[in-house]
């Protein structure tokens, strides 16, 4: 297991050249709301003081993987990295009114926090650094509205997606801080664009790699699962992808009303011993479910060189087996009646 622990600036991070942070198909939604948005809030200004001798602030770690297209999946941090990206889109709005002499400077500080820039186009608005793949997160529309460089503030308010309402939080906050501390406006916009707030972010070799270590460091939280990454290498491949995903939906539901099913990662541990019997593997070793469909080794793996993720009836099968997991009594009482 190879990757490589790295300190970097908020600022730094996000307005780095090329970089193009990814929240991968199955991640799950943005859960941040109002709360932890006011938690964090708090924490800087207790860090920011009057102005004067403000020190460093660790934000939390990152740990992300660099995919085949050189982006930067994450695989933990989702919820600061989108937060933050929402609060440089608060800062970026306000000095749209900004007066002139000052604008300029921190319009483009801001604004390579959130999109790509280069010295004879400035910033380019249609590249921003991050993009939402979530399938089953409803308001991926409102954080690409947010991410466009003209927004609407008066739909914004109306709005109930969190993108929108912890940007408008950010928003409101800054207004209120410009106005009753207008002495001090310019010292916190250069504390958010300087070497004060850090990550610790932690780029890895490989998908397994950086599951190994989030999972270590979120013990206290909810580890993505094996069922979460099979349920984004599917998404990429199937035609109906809405379809897919109010289906993925309805099985979660299942499982979560469930008193027999302990989650999804059991359905595909379950898929994985047919296949295997089918195919006459008696072998005792037990395989690493997501390496058994997706790693291309035959006489191990054969599960991803088959192709049983992407066939037509997978998802048919793994719908039955949770139904039959969740009521196995009725399996066997209509299994009984055959024999009386």
């Amino acid at each position: 297991m190879e990757f490589k622990p790295k300190k970097e600036y908020v600022c730094k991070l996000l307005s780095d050249e090329g970089v193009k942070f990814v929240i991968p198909e199955y991640q799950r939604p943005y859960r941040w709301g109002i709360d932890e948005c006011e938690t964090l809030w708090n924490d800087i200004l207790e860090v920011f003081g009057d102005g004067e001798n403000i020190s460093e602030y660790f934000l939390g770690s990152i740990v992300a993987y660099q995919n085949d297209k050189n982006e930067l999946e994450i695989i933990d941090g989702q919820q600061r990295i989108t937060t933050f990206t929402l609060f440089f889109r608060a800062f970026y709005e306000h000095f749209q009114s900004e007066r002139a002499n000052v604008k300029t400077s921190y319009l483009e500080g801001f604004g390579k926090c959130i999109w790509e820039y280069d010295l004879d186009h400035g910033l380019d608005y249609s590249k921003s650094h991050l993009s939402s793949r979530v399938i089953t997160d409803c308001d991926n529309i409102i954080l690409n509205e947010l991410l466009n460089k003209e927004i609407n503030l008066e739909n914004l308010q109306k709005s109930n997606s969190r993108y929108a309402k912890n940007f408008n939080f950010f928003y409101d906050k800054l207004l209120e801080f410009k106005t009753t501390r207008p002495l001090q406006w310019e010292m916190l916009c250069k504390m958010f664009l300087s070497k004060t707030l850090f990550t610790l972010i932690v780029i890895c070799d490989s998908q397994e790699s950086a599951m190994t270590i989030f999972n270590t460091l979120n013990s206290r939280g909810l580890p993505l699962s094996n069922a979460d990454i099979l349920k984004g290498y599917i998404y990429k491949r199937v035609s109906h992808k809405n379809e897919f995903a109010n289906e993925w939906k309805e099985l979660e539901a299942k499982i979560d009303e469930s008193n027999n099913i302990k989650n999804l990662d059991f359905l595909f541990l379950q898929f994985m011993h047919v296949i295997r019997a089918e195919n006459k593997d008696f072998d005792t070793t037990t395989h690493s479910v997501l390496n058994f469909f997706t790693k291309s080794d035959k006489k191990v793996y054969y599960g991803a060189i088959d192709n049983w993720l992407y066939r037509d009836n997978t998802m048919y099968f793994i719908k039955s087996l949770a139904n039959f997991w969740d009521k196995p009594e009725n399996y066997l009482s209509d299994l009984s009646n055959k024999y009386m």
